[in-house]
């Protein structure tokens, strides 16, 4: 898991002042991100990764205010927690005290000038990473609730949603910042999961800019060789940006589907499958950046 803060507030120069403060106190392992527009919140809380939040309770003139953004955060992200920065925090006292029986606000803070507030803040940041990266115990449960939830899910929109989700979750936590859901190219084919592969890695770095990801959640169904072919002419249609595809299924694999990988295998473009043993390697893992590479490396080989 990488230390990734998000920082959100409704004026930009005291988002990027205290972006720019903490990148003075914290060390280069921190991924520090601003974000002070309306869209760019909620992409970012959507699609973004982060181990930390950083939230402003007083949004004037934007449609949501803080405690909305925080009960987002604690509904999409179960890997972040938040601190809450206000100069108005009697005016949400009630929603406060419900944001705590949470257990997912670890501080609420003043606004102060910068040189006290940036050490206090660059203090409890480092205090929580530590403490709570000792152990991936919290984030592999949380995975596997997630994963158990979304093949449970009976409502098969609700099932899919659940699925895509969870899959997001599981590769933010192997270390991407960036993962966008329900993309629709210029040939009207729609791809479910696209990851920014901005990972620093020269095994990950050899597969293009971006990894494609289908997601199938019919554990009672097999993923066939038609599956195969429509997502592998995804892949071709990115023009070499993603050379690596992965089918993500909590159902099972069909023997001609794994011959039409042996098949296209001596492509330059690679399709990988991650259906529930891989699953569980990954949820479980303590490195599960490793893991992924391991199962990358297997099926490569395999096929």
């Amino acid at each position: 898991m990488k230390r990734s803060v998000l920082i959100i507030d409704d004026v930009k120069v005291q988002a990027q002042g205290l972006e720019k403060g903490l990148r003075t106190k914290l060390s280069s392992e921190y991924d520090l991100k601003s974000v002070f527009e309306e869209q760019e919140i909620i992409e970012a809380i959507e699609n973004r990764y982060f181990s930390l939040a950083i939230v402003d309770l007083r949004m004037d003139g934007f449609d949501f205010d803080g405690i909305e953004l925080i009960n987002k955060i604690i509904e999409t992200n179960p890997f972040a927690k938040i601190i809450i920065v206000s100069a108005f925090k009697g005016e949400y006292l009630l929603q406060l005290k419900d944001l705590f029986l949470t257990g997912k606000i670890i501080d609420v803070l003043d606004k102060e000038d910068y040189d006290i507030w940036i050490p206090k803040l660059s203090n409890i940041i480092e205090k929580y990473h530590q403490e709570s990266f000792k152990s991936p115990d919290e984030i592999n449960n949380a995975l596997l609730e997630y994963y158990s939830n979304a093949k449970n899910e009976t409502d098969a929109y609700s099932k899919g949603e659940k699925f895509e989700h969870f899959v997001s979750l599981l590769f933010q936590s192997i270390g991407y910042n960036s993962i966008n859901k329900r993309i629709i190219d210029k040939s009207l084919n729609e791809v479910d999961l696209i990851i920014r592969n901005e990972i620093e890695d020269p095994f990950l770095n050899k597969f293009g800019k971006y990894i494609l990801i289908e997601c199938k959640n019919k554990p009672k169904d097999k993923v066939d060789k038609n599956t195969f072919i429509v997502f592998s002419n995804k892949l071709k249609h990115t023009n070499g940006l993603a050379e690596l595809g992965i089918i993500a299924t909590t159902g099972y694999l069909t023997r001609n589907t794994y011959l039409e990988a042996i098949r296209e295998s001596s492509d330059v473009r690679k399709i990988i499958f991650i259906s529930n043993k891989e699953f569980q390697r990954l949820i479980m893992s303590i490195n599960k950046l490793e893991t992924f590479k391991e199962i990358i490396d297997e099926q490569v080989k395999d096929n």
